[in-house]
């Protein structure tokens, strides 16, 4: 006999109403908003706009959506960036090293995992390289995802010049669900690079076991599939806002940052003309205003979206609200594609059992889901009509909604998502989808077992 699985209430599409203008949405929200970008360091000017001889522009480029999400996850749009796909570590850490290579005044650093192997250990004697070089060097990480990594390696850095600073303590077992999840590299204050890969062998060079915490362990202690992942690098006014996460990051875990040392990592920045909109949300449950920024930002997404939603996410457990969200996008006619990790990939199998308890539903209202197969999928995406894009830290479930610090960027701009769609297609080979047939089939004992991992849905 199968365990019931939980029916979430049919939802009613509600009737579409005109965008408002730009004078409409003129908020207390918003302009709460304004004030505490200024107040980190993040000028917006005011300029006139002129009225509309057109009706305004409605889904993801209109005035209601921007605003909207000024409120709700007190970040900004800002136009004229540069934005450049980083897929798998290949590609990323090649690029990181560059940019740190390059450096001339400023490094700032934060990852969740900084692993002590050939990887780790190879950044951390690049940043100790250019601490030495007189490169103001700035490192947050996070203590328990970092927690099998060798103190010498922190300690190496730190007698070099490196500012270390660790989020937590492994001994505080009691805050154990309390995570700095965020990965923010930022090099001069000019260029970052966001995204989901932490410092590792298994991120880099590609290869895991099929066990948590089992980060390269294979039978002769090196992976045999490559990690799929991915990143963002951005250059233009948007890294600003990178940096305004730093920093707010590294006020809390020591002495706050000097205000001539500050001013030395906000050097001017030249819009792109034409370039594209990014808007950089960061996410802590515990920070009054944006504990639920990532949700929400991912929540109006889904709702504004009329055409396509595809996401491709690591650990995909959805909380009841995005799961409803694209449960009524998908009825309304979206074709919603979602690539996740089966059990198989999984470096944490057990959250893939408890993510098949929650199928069901999305998949009766028309959500496809596909599960890879071979080497773990780590990525954080989602693309929205072709047009808006979402990359970051942030994992669909609910340590990420209720415990983990997160950062996350949004991306007006075609090309882009375009980038991320071609992506997904290619990797869909990988992957095999989930039908209801294949469900149905599962044992009396799959389904109870997921039934009772489930219960525990909102920490992992």
């Amino acid at each position: 006999m199968k365990v019931q699985r939980p029916t979430v209430p049919p939802t009613t599409t509600p009737t579409t109403k005109a965008a408002p203008t730009p004078a409409q949405v003129s908020t207390p929200a918003v302009a709460q908003a304004q004030k505490g970008w200024a107040a980190q360091g993040a000028q917006v000017k005011k300029v006139a706009t002129p009225l509309p001889t057109a009706p305004p522009p409605s889904g993801f480029r209109s005035a209601a959506f921007e605003a909207r999400l000024d409120g709700e996850t007190k970040s900004r749009n800002v136009a004229g960036n540069s934005v450049s796909m980083l897929y798998d570590g290949t590609q990323s850490f090649a690029e990181r090293e560059k940019m740190i290579g390059g450096a001339k005044h400023s490094v700032c650093f934060q990852t969740f995992i900084f692993s002590s192997d050939e990887t780790g250990w190879k950044l951390a004697k690049q940043l100790a390289a250019k601490a030495k070089e007189g490169v103001e060097v700035r490192v947050i990480y996070d203590a328990v995802g970092s927690g099998r990594a060798d103190p010498k390696m922190f300690q190496m850095m730190k007698d070099a010049g490196v500012d270390v600073r660790a989020y937590g303590e492994k001994w505080k077992v009691w805050d154990l669900n309390d995570r700095w999840h965020e990965k923010n590299l930022i090099v001069d204050g000019q260029q970052a690079v966001l995204g989901g890969m932490n410092i590792g062998d298994e991120y880099a060079l590609g290869g895991s076991g099929k066990l948590v915490l089992s980060r390269g362990g294979g039978k002769d202690g090196k992976g045999t599939e490559a990690w799929r992942d991915t990143d963002v690098k951005l250059e233009g006014p948007a890294v600003r806002d990178s940096m305004n996460a730093f920093l707010r990051n590294w006020n809390e875990v020591g002495t706050p940052i000097s205000d001539a040392a500050k001013a030395r990592l906000y050097p001017p920045l030249v819009a792109k003309d034409g370039g594209p909109s990014v808007r950089v949300v960061q996410h802590n449950p515990e920070v009054k205003g944006i504990e639920e920024a990532a949700t929400k930002l991912h929540i109006r997404s889904i709702e504004t979206a009329q055409k396509s939603i595809t996401i491709e996410n690591a650990y995909f457990l959805p909380p009841p609200e995005i799961r409803k969200a694209l449960i009524a996008a998908a009825r309304r006619g979206v074709d919603v594609k979602v690539m996740t990790n089966s059990r198989e990939a999984n470096d944490m199998g057990f959250v893939s059992d408890a993510a098949r308890h929650f199928y069901d539903d999305m998949m009766k209202a028309g959500v496809k889901i596909y599960e890879k197969h071979g080497g773990t999928l780590h990525s954080k995406t989602a693309t929205f009509d072709g047009e808006f894009s979402i990359i970051g830290s942030v994992n669909l479930n609910g340590r990420s909604k209720n415990t983990d610090a997160e950062i996350a960027m949004a991306v007006t701009d075609p090309n882009t998502a375009k980038s991320l769609e071609q992506r997904f297609a290619g990797g869909l080979s990988e992957t095999k989808l989930v039908t209801m047939d294949e469900l149905k089939k599962e044992s009396w004992f799959t389904n109870l077992k997921q039934w009772a991992l489930s219960t525990a849905a909102w920490t992992f």
